[in-house]
C-alpha cells in the first residue's frame, strides 16, 4: 500500500474508522484511535483483498488511499448503511476494516495487530460480510440458499443445533423427493457463481465470522442476509451426503466448517484449526495461513504467553515459520499426525499442486500454504480430528483402529541443523511393487468416474498373491487395503461383515465382467469352478457401491504397494520400488520414506507420507521389536 501518515499505535490502540453518512459528499470518513479495552460501539469488516489493482482513489480525512474497485464499493455501501434509516441496530458509525486500520506498510505493526485480532472482531458489535457488488444471478443463488434451508427445516422442524441433523449417503431418489431443483435447474450454476467468489477462500474470514458475537450479516449489493441460514443450508448438504459429489461447489464445506466453530465451546488448539482450513482457505501472504487463525487458537488465550514458534513476525519467511511452527506442534503433541501434509519429496503429486513452490523446504515439514487445485484433488489424510467427547480435549490424531506404534511415545532428538528432523524408527519392510491408481495429472472427478478400473488394476496386481484355500483372507487384505481399514459405521453405517460382503460384491461383478481376471481367480483359488459360486453366495446382499465409495475417498492419489515381506498397502502416489516401510512412534501409521543420501555422517532419509499397510496397523512391528527382531535407530529426515 502507498505510504499514508499513520501515527504510530501505542499498547493495545487501534484505529477506527469513522463513516461520513453523507453519501453524496466525496470523503468516506475519517480515522480515530482508540484503546481496545474502551472503544466506542463499532462493527468488523470481513471482506476479500481481492486481486485487482488498487488504483481507486477513495479520501479518508486528508489524504487519499487508493484500495480495489471491490473495496471502495463496499465501503460507499457501508455509508449508506451508516444513515439513520439503516436495517442495522446499532446504527452503524464506527468500522474496522484490516486494510484501512492497520499500516500496512509497517511489518511490526502488522504483527502486533495481528496479536489482537482476537479482541478487535470479538469485541465488535457483530461481523459485516462484504461479498461485493451482486448480479441477477446472484439472487438466484440465495434463493436457492432459501429452499435449501426451506428443506431441511420441513425435515427437521425440531433440530435446535446442526449437529443434530442425522448423518446419511446421498442418495438420488432421496433428491428427487426433497423438493428441491433438478440438477439442471439454472439456480445450482447461480450458486456454484456465487460460491466461487474469493470470499469464501480466504484463511482471514475464518476467524472474522468465527469471533463475531452476534450472527453475521451478509451484504452483497443492496441485499443483507443472515449468515446462520446460510449456514444451516450448507450444514444440512454436507450431513446428507451432498457434499462429496463432484459437481457441487467445495466452498459450502468451508461455510459448514467456519459454522462448526462457531459452535464449539471451547478453543481448539492451532494445528488443528490448521488442519481442518489448510486445503480449503487461501492467503495472499503465506504466512498468515498460520497468523490468520492464531485469534481462535487455544494457544492464544493468553497473548502474553504466546509460545515464541508462533509469535506473529512477518520478517521471518514462509520456510522457516511452518519449520518452526511443525517441530513446535511435534514437540507439544507427541504425535505424528501433524506430518500427515508433510511437503515430500521433489515427485509427490501432492507438492506439485500447490500454488506456491517451496523447493527449499524439507521433506518433513508440514506445507500449509495454498493449493492450486480443489481441496478434493488432494488424497485423503489418514488422520482425522477426534473431537466428540467432551472430556478429552481436541486433537488431530488417527482412527481408533490405526495402532502400527502401539503405545510407544514419539522420540524426538535434538539436532544442530534446524532443517534436519531426528526421529527413532524401525524399518520393517521394504516395497517390492508400486502400482500408481492415479496419474499426476488426473483430477478427482475423473478418478470418481474411472473407480471401476481402478479397482481392476488393483486386482491385477494383488491375484498372484491368492493362495488356494485361503481366498477369504486375501480378499479381507484387499478390502481392508483398499478402504484404508474405515469401514465402520462413522464412514460406512455398517460393520466389518457387512462391508466385507460389499467388497465381495464388488469382486464378483468386476470378474464377471473381465475373464482374464476370472480366470486367474479360478484357477488359484483352490475351488476350480466352484470358486465364482463362492464368491456369489459370500457375497449375498453386499452393495458393491458402499464399498466403491470408500476406494474413492481413500485410494485417489495413492498408490497399491506389495511390500517384500508379501504384505498390501496403499501408500502417496510417488512410492517407488525400494522405498523403505517404516513404524516410528507417536505414529498409528507405517510411514514411506526413502534414502536421499548416504554420506560419512550416515544415511538422510526423504519423508515420503502416511501408509496403510497390512498386518503392521495393530502394533506387530512394535511386537517384533521386543522379541529383538528389530532394531530401533535414529532416523535422520531432511
Amino acid at each position: 500500500m502507498e505510504s499514508h501518515n499513520y501515527r504510530q499505535l501505542s499498547g493495545r490502540h487501534i484505529r477506527l474508522l469513522r463513516l461520513n453518512s453523507d453519501i453524496m459528499g466525496t470523503n468516506s470518513g475519517s480515522l480515530a484511535e482508540f484503546d481496545l479495552d474502551t472503544p466506542p460501539p463499532f462493527y468488523a469488516l470481513s471482506h476479500c483483498w481481492g486481486t485487482d489493482n488498487r488504483d481507486k482513489p477513495i479520501y479518508i480525512g486528508n489524504e487519499i488511499f487508493l484500495v480495489g474497485l471491490d473495496l471502495a464499493a463496499g465501503i460507499q455501501r457501508l455509508r449508506e448503511l451508516a444513515m439513520e434509516k439503516s436495517p442495522l441496530n446499532p446504527a452503524m458509525e464506527y468500522i474496522w476494516i484490516d486494510t484501512i486500520c492497520i499500516n500496512q506498510g509497517d511489518t511490526v505493526e502488522r504483527s502486533s495487530q495481528v496479536r489482537m485480532m482476537d479482541d478487535i472482531y470479538s469485541r465488535a458489535i457483530r461481523t459485516i460480510i462484504w461479498l461485493g457488488s451482486s448480479d441477477d444471478s446472484c439472487s438466484l443463488a440465495w434463493e436457492l440458499v432459501d429452499n435449501i434451508y426451506a428443506v431441511f427445516r420441513a425435515q427437521h422442524p425440531t433440530v435446535t443445533s446442526p449437529d443434530e441433523i442425522p448423518a446419511r449417503t446421498y442418495s438420488e431418489s432421496h433428491h428427487s423427493r426433497s423438493g428441491l431443483p433438478a440438477w439442471t435447474d439454472e439456480r445450482w450454476r447461480s450458486l456454484g457463481k456465487l460460491c466461487n467468489l474469493r470470499w469464501f477462500s480466504r484463511i482471514w474470514v475464518v476467524q472474522e465470522v468465527v469471533l463475531s458475537t452476534k450472527d453475521p450479516i451478509i451484504v452483497h449489493g443492496n441485499n443483507l442476509y443472515p449468515w446462520h441460514r446460510f449456514e444451516w443450508a450448507a450444514t444440512w448438504m454436507r450431513r446428507s451426503g451432498y457434499l462429496r459429489l463432484p459437481h457441487l461447489p467445495q466452498a459450502l464445506l468451508h461455510i459448514d466448517n467456519i459454522g462448526y466453530l462457531r459452535r464449539v465451546t471451547s478453543r481448539w488448539p492451532l494445528h488443528v484449526l490448521m488442519s481442518i482450513t489448510q486445503m480449503k482457505f487461501r492467503a495472499s501472504d503465506q504466512r498468515d495461513k498460520i497468523y490468520g487463525l492464531l485469534g481462535l487458537a487455544a494457544e492464544t488465550q493468553n497473548t502474553a504467553k504466546l509460545p515464541e514458534a508462533l509469535v506473529p513476525d512477518y520478517n521471518l519467511s514462509v520456510q522457516d515459520l511452518y519449520q518452526n511452527a511443525t517441530r513446535y506442534f511435534l514437540k507439544q503433541t507427541g504425535s505424528l499426525a501433524v506430518l500427515t501434509r508433510a511437503q515430500g519429496t521433489n515427485g509427490s503429486f501432492t507438492r506439485r499442486r500447490h500454488l506456491h513452490q517451496f523447493p527449499d523446504f524439507p521433506s518433513w515439514v508440514t506445507n500449509w500454504s495454498d493449493l492450486a487445485v480443489g481441496n478434493m484433488d488432494i488424497r485423503k489424510s489418514l488422520c482425522l480430528i477426534h473431537s466428540s467427547d467432551a472430556l478429552k480435549p481436541v486433537h488431530l490424531g488417527f482412527p481408533e483402529n490405526y495402532f502400527a506404534a502401539g503405545n510407544i511415545p514419539l522420540m524426538l532428538h535434538d539436532s544442530e541443523d534446524s532443517s534436519i528432523l531426528r526421529l527413532s524408527g524401525l524399518r520393517v519392510d521394504r516395497i517390492e511393487q508400486a502400482t500408481q491408481l492415479s496419474d499426476e495429472h488426473m483430477l478427482y472427478s475423473d478418478f470418481y468416474t474411472s473407480v471401476a478400473s481402478v479397482v481392476a488394476r488393483v486386482c491385477a496386481v494383488a491375484l498372484p498373491l491368492l493362495k488356494g484355500n485361503d481366498v477369504d483372507a486375501w480378499a479381507a487384505q484387499l478390502i481392508r487395503v483398499t478402504s484404508a481399514g474405515q469401514y465402520d459405521a462413522k464412514f460406512t453405517g455398517r460393520g466389518w461383515d457387512q462391508f466385507f460382503k460389499d467388497g465381495l460384491a464388488c469382486l464378483y461383478r468386476l470378474f464377471l465382467d473381465n475373464e482374464d481376471q476370472r480366470s486367474v481367480f479360478i484357477s488359484r483359488s483352490g475351488m476350480g469352478q466352484m470358486a465364482m459360486n463362492w464368491l456369489k453366495n459370500v457375497s449375498e446382499n453386499g452393495e458393491p457401491d458402499v464399498y466403491i465409495a470408500m476406494v474413492r475417498n481413500f485410494c485417489y492419489s495413492r498408490t497399491f504397494l506389495i511390500t517384500s515381506g508379501g504384505r498390501m498397502g496403499i501408500g502417496p502416489a510417488d512410492s517407488m520400488r525400494g522405498d523403505a516401510i517404516t513404524v516410528i512412534p507417536g505414529g498409528a501409521v507405517p510411514y514411506v520414506i526413502r534414502n536421499d543420501a548416504t554420506t560419512l555422517r550416515g544415511i538422510f532419509w526423504a519423508f515420503v507420507g502416511e501408509s496403510y499397510i497390512s498386518g503392521l496397523m495393530d502394533g506387530e512391528a512394535i511386537e517384533e521389536h521386543g522379541r529383538g527382531s528389530i532394531e530401533m535407530e535414529v532416523l535422520d529426515f531432511r
